[in-house]
């Protein structure tokens, strides 16, 4: 590659370029990767706002928001039911740091598609930024790790998966980015440890399980490199602090694990391949294809994806027969842990679609890029070759043609989607390697990043905010956009009562419905302060949900309608829905439709009658989630305090009997009688109870959640080591460079 005259070290612009430090340049990277992921946003603007970024995340992300202005922070909400055990949930991500700003940020938007834009479209700067700094760590040119450092946040399911839908993968491939450059870093002894176990603590609490996974592996492979290099004493400060990092697994998980024997989360712990979301070589052999749909199983028994999920970058392949095979693998010298890490990945990726705990092998595939972003910066710094320039040329427009190829023989009815892929694409990479052959460098690095924007302007264009989502098919924009407006769900919520109880089922709901807050699913209406029963939860509660025919985001069948109305169970003979402290119950008329046709049931009263569902309110309004709702003939009950993980109660019993509360029985609670811990027994649908005994007495339940002391303690005294460790690194250090100058002095 010529040199580029502005970059020349004696130009004004190379003078610059020497001295801007690589965080300033990661600085640049990560706002121009904000301006280029806000093209997606501008073609379809609700595309960070799909699948359970809607479901899940920006409602949730909405309520903890507001819970922090409030000062108020619990592990445990009985009003979630089965979503609000929040510390046993994982993903929810409430250990981590950066999460709580978020929560803020987002808790100031009415508007949850705009918040969940703002809050991933940081993430991915977050990410070019580290992809940036870890193709640097490597020895690539401050130009080629631009170049790639663009194009990783904006690849296939990073971006169409990731950021349109899953955030907590996003923010954990994001983290282990920066995990495993400070880690390489800190092998060299380049940097304390200090660094590596924070980036560390953000990935492991995200919550995300490929976090961990990542964390493992790159900590493998920094080990295999030193290893080779006979770099023992740094491999023991990287294994301490490997060790440390692993200890905060124990926070954020534990009490996952100690709540495991309720959910209904089904074992994963299988070797399986039912093909979903299982991508082969032939998907990643058209990486380089804008316009590619993979061809795997995929949402709703669908075998094409809707939008580019494997897609690389438009100029890596293309660019293969110009690389200068003899300086890279020179530049590799030394460098084997890119080399594990994507070879690693590269197995994974290829997977069956269940191995242990890990499913759906394509969310591995943005980990391989990186590996591969790496190491096709260090090409890039190499220069191209300049040789046989005919052959190498006909070589890169066979694989440009074959990628559009490949495009169409998988989607034939878009051929025109795919030929305009081919133009664009060819046209780019023609750009590119005139670029590279006669202006140098810096022009080169205008033209990947300029043609990294037309392409994603093109993807967005030809696939506009048709973003994967796990519920099924592509959301398209006007009249199928999901629900967004909290102001608008709050005002078709407004006569709702107390502890709010929906009868609808998802298939039957249109996205209108839900954006007049009519009929709600996931945590929306928790976001627009409705108090419902319906909550998203990634693992449930198995008997609470059997007994209402619940999933995980607040669908329910028609016979639960029926079961509300029978005894809770043969110890307490009261109403299901009593005991459970309802005070509004919304029916779905195309679920239900003779009972909506009939009138309220006495003691309830009709406020809202619409085509779409009937709602119905108690004359008198229950006590909220958590309280006691019922207790047996001749036991009285008067409530002293309550909170979200605390109930005190007096009781006066005429003779033994039982109280219970409207409050989930998650492992964790116990009891105590006049001071004194009692078992407690099973209570209806999974609801949390107590036996009392005949008498005068004062019963106190309690939430604590399994292993979170165990957790942060052990989070803690990995923080106290790795405080101590970076103190002996920096005596070491000092220590070093005083040897260094003694001897030069000499």
């Amino acid at each position: 590659m010529n040199p580029d005259p502005a970059l020349a070290p004696g130009s004004r612009l190379g003078r610059w370029n020497e001295r801007l430090p690589d965080w300033a340049v990661a600085i640049g990277v990560g706002l121009v990767v904000a301006a280029i992921a806000s093209i997606a946003q501008w073609r379809g603007s609700f595309f960070y706002y799909v699948g359970d970024q809607h479901e899940q995340f920006a409602p949730m992300w909405h309520m903890f928001g507001d819970s922090l202005r409030e000062r108020q922070w619990p592990v445990m909400d009985p009003s979630g039911w089965m979503g609000g055990n929040f510390a046993a949930e994982g993903l929810d991500g409430i250990w981590n740091p950066l999460n709580w700003g978020n929560f803020l940020v987002a808790s100031m938007f009415d508007n949850l598609s705009i918040a969940s834009f703002v809050v991933m479209v940081e993430i991915l700067a977050i990410l070019g930024a580290g992809v940036y700094l870890l193709a640097r760590e490597y020895g690539a040119r401050r130009w080629a790790a631009v170049v790639v450092a663009v194009a990783i946040p904006v690849s296939g399911f990073t971006l169409w998966y990731e950021a349109s839908g899953w955030p907590a993968g996003l923010m954990a491939f994001t983290w282990v980015t920066h995990f495993w450059w400070a880690t390489r870093r800190f092998s060299r002894g380049a940097t304390n440890p200090l660094v590596p176990f924070l980036f560390g603590f953000l990935a492991m609490t995200t919550g995300n399980p490929y976090a961990p996974l990542g964390l493992v592996v790159v900590l493998a492979a920094v080990a295999v490199e030193l290893l080779l290099a006979r770099g023992y004493g740094r491999l023991v400060h990287v294994v301490v602090m490997g060790v440390c990092v692993g200890a905060v697994a124990l926070l954020v998980f534990l009490p996952l694990l100690g709540s495991s024997e309720v959910t209904t989360r089904d074992s994963l712990a299988a070797i399986a391949n039912d093909t979903f979301l299982v991508p082969d070589l032939g998907d990643l052999a058209a990486g380089s294809s804008p316009t590619y749909l993979p061809s795997m199983s995929t949402w709703a028994g669908g075998r094409l994806e809707s939008g580019p999920t494997t897609y690389f970058a438009w100029f890596v392949l293309p660019l293969l027969p110009w690389i200068r095979w003899r300086e890279l693998r020179a530049r590799l010298t030394g460098s084997v842990s890119v080399l594990v890490v994507g070879g690693f990945y590269l197995a994974a990726t290829l997977a069956p679609s269940n191995v242990w705990l890990f499913r759906w092998p394509v969310r591995l595939v943005e980990y391989l890029y990186l590996a591969g972003a790496v190491i096709f910066a260090l090409a890039l710094s190499a220069g191209l070759a300049r040789d046989r320039v005919r052959g190498r040329t006909i070589t890169t427009a066979v694989i440009v043609a074959a990628g559009g190829y490949l495009s169409w023989a998988v989607r034939p009815d878009e051929s025109l989607t795919h030929l305009l892929g081919l133009v664009v694409t060819a046209a780019l990479v023609a750009a590119l390697l005139v670029a590279c052959r006669r202006s140098g460098a810096g022009t080169s690095m205008v033209v990947a990043v300029t043609g990294t924007a037309a392409v994603l302007f093109l993807q967005t264009s030809m696939f506009p905010a048709s973003a994967p989502k796990p519920a099924g098919t592509p959301v398209p924009p006007a009249t199928s956009v999901p629900a967004y407006d909290l102001p608008r769900i709050a005002a078709g919520t407004a006569g709702y009562r107390g502890t709010v109880l929906q009868l609808a089922a998802l298939g039957l709901t249109t996205p209108e419905d839900a954006r007049n807050g009519e009929i709600l699913f996931g945590n929306l209406p928790r976001a627009a302060g409705v108090h419902s029963i319906a909550s998203y939860t990634g693992m449930g509660f198995a008997e609470f949900a059997d007994d209402l025919c619940m999933d995980y985001r607040g669908a329910t069948c028609a016979d639960a309608y029926t079961r509300l109305w029978e005894p809770a169970d043969a110890d307490t003979p009261a109403p299901l829905i009593d005991v459970m402290g309802v005070s509004t119950l919304v029916i779905q008329r195309a679920l239900l439709p003779d009972v909506a046709a009939g009138p309220s049931p006495p003691g309830w009263h009709v406020v809202y009658d619409t085509p779409i569902r009937v709602v119905w309110v108690r004359d008198e309004i229950l006590p909220e989630a958590g309280r006691a709702t019922w207790s047996s003939p001749g036991v009285a009950v008067t409530t002293e305090s309550s909170s979200t993980g605390r109930e005190e109660i007096r009781v006066s019993a005429e003779n033994a009997g039982r109280v219970v509360f409207a409050r989930l029985a998650w492992p964790g609670y116990t009891a105590t009688i006049d001071g004194h811990a009692v078992d407690l027994p099973d209570g209806p649908a999974g609801l949390l109870a107590v036996d009392v005994p005949a008498g005068e007495h004062t019963v106190v339940v309690e939430y604590a959640a399994p292993g979170l002391r165990l957790g942060s303690a052990a989070a803690l005294a990995a923080f106290v080591v790795v405080l101590l460790q970076t103190v002996v690194w920096f005596v070491q250090r000092r220590r070093g460079l005083s040897c260094r100058g003694a001897t030069a002095s000499n």
